[in-house]
């Protein structure tokens, strides 16, 4: 064990999205940081999400104003500094009749939710509830450019092919989607580090690593003592960026708090049923259930995502897995919707699920918990120690602002630099159509002696920064990972470069192929071979790895692999 005497100003407990965007902030200003997480990277809810940047239609009928716009004002953002992630997606609201729904959201509105509760909710939402719903989300994000929304007749050219008999029109309108959040963590750390190092400070990210107060100071240490050794630190703040593992945080450091988080569980299906894509087309269909939840059916790659639940949980964040009951309710929601495409439990691919980091509310509809962010402080020890409570996906960047701003005035540091305008790492001179873009796969392909399907494989997982590395792939073919395009050279650059450390890792959070068809027990041996050949894993345990990754694959994914061969 040793000490550091030159210990970072910051250490943010927690490497997922809120994490990853408060270190890029003070990195860019110039404060030290060491981002510890006993997991990997974007193991949480950022993983487990709706894969939705968006305003938050529904928050408007609970009255959150504030929230929405800040939610539409970041999604143009992201449009704009990470297309490489986040793409434009229309959506459609399948309505039935002309009124219905609007009492109840005048009282939800002024936050009157008991009031609205008690109202019957079996007629759902009318035309007129979400025109004017609709209305207002496009006044809210007037400085964006996207197309506003419109009202067709069921059966229109290019949309859905909702139930005619059950729906009249579709509401349309514009949000984006993000199929790699996973990805997106990773850029963003990549540039929290490259900030770092312009300004001559640390920047540090420790997975499979544990935080224990010690004396006023904090033991870092690698959960497997062969990993290295463990380092005290005394930071100057600490930020628990844990998400709904934060009271468990805050107890293991022995700060003192009442109860912050009350998570809510949200499961996922991933089918990839010909009928349902063929009849959901390239957009997606914001429906509601027979009680009232609104459910995504979304494009995902070839086939569909449908979410989410909303269930209150006390279990451990990262043990949760989609239930039975989650599964049959959504496919039912689908089915009614899409009425004849007939999607059962045998057809979906995989399914998926996460805890929300919300905060405690003990009573009322899970819907009524406030999905904004907010900040609460205290003491570990003698440490400040910042919490960060609630947050989205969309609004990622502007907690990071905000959770910086108030550290970087404990520090007494002035503000030099912000993120507003900074694109994220693999965006920078993206391909403005499809014709450009097949021209720059065709040249980095060129480069990195790959073909072009392989080069378009990597590029969908770092964007143009292929073509700052694709040179250092030029030493001859490079064979793909089987059931893939992956290039293996890719994936030794990446457990190079990106941090993976188990076959977990790669699968879930480097290469995306935890939804891939095509994954099989040869694959996970393929890329543990890639492991072994980096030094992370040693011949001896790559069977109990292989077989450790198999069972979670099935536990959390309800992914059952069999070799191809055997198919």
């Amino acid at each position: 064990m040793r000490h550091d005497a030159a210990a970072p100003s910051v250490l943010i407990l927690g490497a997922g999205i809120n994490g990853a965007c408060v270190a890029r902030e003070l990195a860019l200003n110039g404060v030290g940081v060491v981002i510890v997480d006993r997991h990997d990277i974007a193991t949480g809810a950022t993983a487990k999400s709706s894969r939705l940047i968006h305003g938050g239609l529904r928050y408007l009928e609970y009255g959150d104003i504030g929230l929405v716009r800040e939610s539409l004002n970041e999604r143009a953002r992201l449009l704009r500094l990470a297309p490489q992630f986040v793409r434009p997606l229309r959506l459609h609201i399948p309505v039935g009749r002309r009124t219905g729904g609007l009492i109840q959201a005048a009282f939800r509105f002024v936050k009157l939710n008991r009031i609205a509760a008690s109202f019957p909710f079996s007629a759902g939402r009318g035309l007129w509830a979400v025109r004017i719903g609709l209305w207002m989300y496009d006044r809210l994000a007037a400085s964006d450019a996207t197309q506003r929304y419109a009202v067709n007749r069921v059966g229109a050219t290019n949309s859905p092919a909702v139930d005619p008999e059950q729906y009249r029109w579709l509401c349309s309108y514009s949000d984006a989607q993000i199929l790699a959040p996973e990805r997106f963590v990773v850029a963003l750390l990549a540039d929290a580090q490259q900030a770092a190092r312009d300004r001559g400070v640390r920047c540090d990210v420790l997975t499979r690593h544990a935080a224990v107060m010690e004396n006023g100071e904090v033991r870092v240490a690698p959960l497997d003592e062969d990993d290295g050794e463990a380092e005290m630190l005394r930071p100057a703040t600490i930020v628990n960026a844990t998400g709904a593992s934060g009271d468990r945080t805050l107890s293991e450091l022995g700060a003192k708090s009442g109860r912050l988080f009350g998570g809510t569980k949200g499961s996922h299906v991933i089918t990839h049923h010909r009928g349902l894509r063929e009849a959901l087309g390239e957009d997606g269909v914001y429906a509601e259930t027979a009680d009232g939840r609104l459910v995504f059916v979304l494009p995902f790659g070839e086939g569909v995502l449908i979410g989410t639940t909303d269930v209150r949980v006390e279990t451990n964040p990262l043990q949760v897995a989609a239930s039975r009951q989650e599964i049959e309710y959504l496919l039912e929601m689908v089915n009614a919707v899409f009425q004849g495409v007939a999607v059962g439990p045998h057809d979906v691919t995989a399914h998926y699920c996460g805890v929300r980091p919300l905060p405690y509310v003990s009573t009322g509809k899970t819907g009524a918990i406030p999905r904004g962010h907010s900040i609460v402080s205290g003491r570990a020890a003698s440490i400040p120690i910042d919490t960060l409570v609630g947050g989205k996906l969309t609004t990622c960047r502007e907690f990071g602002e905000v959770a910086a701003d108030r550290i970087l005035r404990r520090l007494g540091i002035p503000r030099t630099a912000n993120t507003r305008d900074r694109v994220i790492p693999g965006g920078t001179d993206y391909p403005a159509n499809e014709d450009l873009l097949q021209e720059r796969l065709r040249s980095v392909a060129t480069r990195a002696g790959w073909s072009v399907g392989q080069a378009a494989a990597v590029w969908e997982l770092i964007g143009t920064r292929l073509d700052e590395i694709a040179d250092s792939f030029a030493t001859g073919p490079s064979e793909s990972i089987p059931g893939t395009q992956i290039p293996q050279s890719f994936v030794d650059w990446s457990i190079r470069h990106e941090g993976p450390r188990t076959l977990e890792d790669l699968i879930e959070r480097r290469l995306m192929l935890a939804w891939n068809c095509n994954l099989s027990p040869r694959t996970i041996r393929s890329l543990a071979s890639c492991l072994i050949e980096t030094g992370h894993l040693q011949k001896a345990d790559v069977e109990s790895e292989v077989t450790r990754t198999l069972r979670r694959l099935e536990q959390h994914y309800g992914r059952r692999l069999r070799d191809a061969e055997n198919r």
